[in-house]
Order: C-alpha cells, then sequence, then structure tokens
C-alpha cells in the first residue's frame, strides 16, 4: 500500500501552494497526495499531513484541529508566516517541520525529501534556539541536583523502556506495538515522566535521560 500525503487547507487559503505547487513535488516522492479542509478525513495511512496555517491564532487554530486527529502521521505546517514563536513551539511539540509562505519550490523539494527519510525540516535559527532552551534546562536541573535536597525521580521500567524507544525515534503507535500496549497506555506513562522529571515536552525528557539515566537508555 502506498503512503499518503494529506494537504488540510485553510476554507479561506491566503494562496495556492498547496496543490499548484506542494501537491506535484509530494507526487515526484512517491506519494499519493489528498487535499481536504476537514482533519476527520485524514486516512488512516497517511505518512505526512501538512497543515496549512496563515491565521492569525495559528497556534489555537492547530490545537483544535489536532485534538480531532485520529490518525498516526507526521505533522508539518506550511504557508506560514513569519512567525519564529508559533516555528519554536511547534518543534518543541513534535511537528516534524514548517514551510514558509516565501519557500520556494527548490527549498520545498530539500525539505520533502529531508522529511521522506524521517528528519526535520527547521530553520538553522530554530534548531538553535530549541538546542539553547535544551541546554538552558540542563543547567538549571544540574544547579538544582547540586543543592543537595532534591529527591531523585524514579522511574518505572516500563517509562524507561519508552523512554529508550523515544530516544530511537520511535514513535507512540511504534513504542506501543514493541511493547505491546496501547497507544493510550504509552501516553499515560509519558505523561506520568513528564511529571515526575517535570520535563514539558519530549525534548526536554529525552535530555534529562541524557544527562541523569544515560546507561539506562542505550
Amino acid at each position: 500500500m502506498s503512503s499518503t500525503a494529506f494537504l488540510l487547507l485553510d476554507k479561506e487559503p491566503i494562496n495556492t501552494i498547496g496543490v499548484n505547487v506542494l501537491q506535484p513535488l509530494l507526487k515526484t516522492q512517491g506519494l499519493d497526495v489528498i487535499t481536504g479542509t476537514d482533519i476527520s478525513d485524514v486516512p488512516e495511512n497517511t505518512r505526512l499531513l501538512f497543515i496549512e496555517t496563515a491565521v492569525n491564532d495559528a497556534w489555537g487554530q492547530l490545537k483544535e484541529q489536532l485534538v480531532n486527529l485520529k490518525v498516526s502521521c507526521d505533522i508539518v505546517l506550511f504557508n506560514l508566516d513569519e512567525n519564529p514563536e508559533l516555528a519554536n513551539r511547534a518543534l518543541l511539540s513534535g511537528i516534524r517541520g514548517v514551510f514558509y509562505t516565501t519557500d520556494n519550490a527548490d527549498v520545498l523539494m530539500k525539505g520533502i525529501r529531508l522529511l521522506m527519510e524521517d528528519q526535520l525540516w527547521y530553520r538553522r535559527e530554530i534548531m538553535c534556539n530549541a538546542l539553547n532552551r535544551m541546554l538552558q534546562f540542563n543547567k538549571d536541573a544540574l544547579h538544582k541536583l547540586t543543592e543537595g535536597d532534591i529527591e531523585p525521580v524514579k522511574l518505572t521500567k516500563r517509562e524507561k523502556a519508552i523512554i529508550t524507544l523515544m530516544s530511537k525515534g520511535s514513535k507512540n503507535k511504534e513504542i506501543a506495538e514493541d511493547l505491546n500496549i496501547s497507544p493510550h497506555t504509552v501516553k499515560t506513562h509519558l505523561y506520568s515522566a513528564f511529571r515526575k522529571t517535570k520535563c514539558r515536552n519530549r525534548i526536554e525528557l529525552l535530555s534529562w535521560a541524557q544527562q541523569n539515566i544515560p546507561d539506562e537508555i542505550r
């Protein structure tokens, strides 16, 4: 079965990049391309979900859409205006990449190829910003550890197993299959690990694990 790229278009798009440029480029990579305006129409075999993100309250609308997403797939934002904060939020939330309204066909093609190789597609400054946030988190964590009055974090074997698989790039659905549990159970264990480690997202959790239990996640 071939993989699908679904283009979730805004009902009042600011331009036609989704149909006229992005669609043919995706087809060159062997993807079936479907367009629509309702996230509930995303099919089960979708590999890449491109969400048009050009409205003023883009983050708020994006969160509403993702609540209704029933398919496990990589998410990419496109038609994004120059909005560094939204791009930062997207990266730290696990969204795989961002394309801007100013990106030409060559940039789009390069990004698509990297996404097909399971890599991220963000501008250098966005990646640097995320790395700086992660390094600051490590610095704060080290400072807390040296205070000497912090209770050690105790993760369960299942929580450590999930973090180990996550560090290898596995998604929730793949983790669930490897551990023979449901995706919902995976999320429950992840939330527990977030709470215990005081991490806000996957990047911080992986950073915490590399700092505190490196031998246990290899």
